[in-house]
């Protein structure tokens, strides 16, 4: 293999390729970490979808077989970078929305028990109903982040087969 590679050393060099527009502007963003988003529209178009990062507007870049999203503040993925990150800002939201509810639930029970212990059965069954609703809820998003884990898994499993 030295020989090779030696041998490779001592060629021509062949004639000097220009660096494309768009390249030369992405390494741009990169280094200064900024850019305008009307450059932006030069290099991809405008996506629908926000940067896990920061929540600006990502530009969907094509590039033959590959896709790549990019926001102007220089925050760059592939697409399935893209997907893992959606998933896992579905997953966070989740969480959070979990979160809330648990803490709405806690205040409805401490609301239904205050007015059972002043003997107010009206405003008692009101607050009961309210704890039973949220508990629906819970469930709700707690299937619901049992599933967004579940293709999670299933996505790295498959990503993991295709890759041997």
């Amino acid at each position: 293999m030295p020989a090779l590679l030696a041998s490779l050393v001592h060629e021509p060099v062949g004639d000097p390729v220009p660096v494309p527009v768009g390249t030369r502007f992405e390494v741009e963003v990169a280094r200064n970490g900024h850019s305008s988003m009307d450059n932006m529209d030069g290099l991809g178009h405008r996506s629908v979808l926000s940067c896990p990062d920061c929540g600006g507007v990502m530009w969907e870049i094509a590039e033959g077989d590959l896709l790549r999203y990019r926001c102007h503040v220089g925050h760059t993925y592939t697409a399935d970078l893209m997907s893992v990150m959606t998933d896992e800002n579905v997953r966070r939201s989740l969480g959070v929305a979990l979160r809330a509810l648990e803490e709405r639930a806690a205040l409805a029970k401490k609301l239904y028990n205050q007015a059972s212990d002043r003997g107010d059965r009206l405003l008692a069954n009101t607050w009961s109903a309210r704890v039973q609703e949220f508990e629906r809820e819970m469930k709700v998003i707690r299937d619901s982040i049992a599933r967004v884990d579940e293709i999670t898994a299933n996505f790295e499993r498959a990503t993991k087969v295709a890759a041997e």
